[in-house]
């Protein structure tokens, strides 16, 4: 949950796309979460992925592979939606969880 609120975080101080692919620093930090995020996902109970279906748990992982692997090629324009549509969708779905 922490990388999730750490992207929430890192994406107001930003405030749009350009500044986002101007800002290395951000931009870094938002990568390392999601490569967080997605080696995470890797260790939940295949039982939990499951029953919790509404999440695309294999594509979280399959973009942590992604960016650790290709990460000079990293597309900004994916990253950018994910952050903007997958990461609050994620965080929604984990509070619900935490509750």
């Amino acid at each position: 949950m922490d990388d999730v609120l750490d992207i929430l975080r890192f994406v107001e101080e930003i405030n749009n796309f350009d500044d986002f692919i101007a800002n290395k620093l951000y931009h870094k930090a938002i990568v390392m979460s999601i490569l967080n995020i997605g080696e995470l996902v890797k260790h939940l109970p295949p039982e939990f992925k499951a029953t919790h279906d509404t999440i695309d748990w294999k594509r979280i992982a399959g973009m942590r592979n992604y960016m650790a692997h290709e990460y000079n090629m990293i597309n900004n324009d994916m990253l950018w939606e994910t952050v903007m549509n997958s990461i609050p969708k994620l965080a929604d779905f984990l509070q619900e969880q935490l509750k």
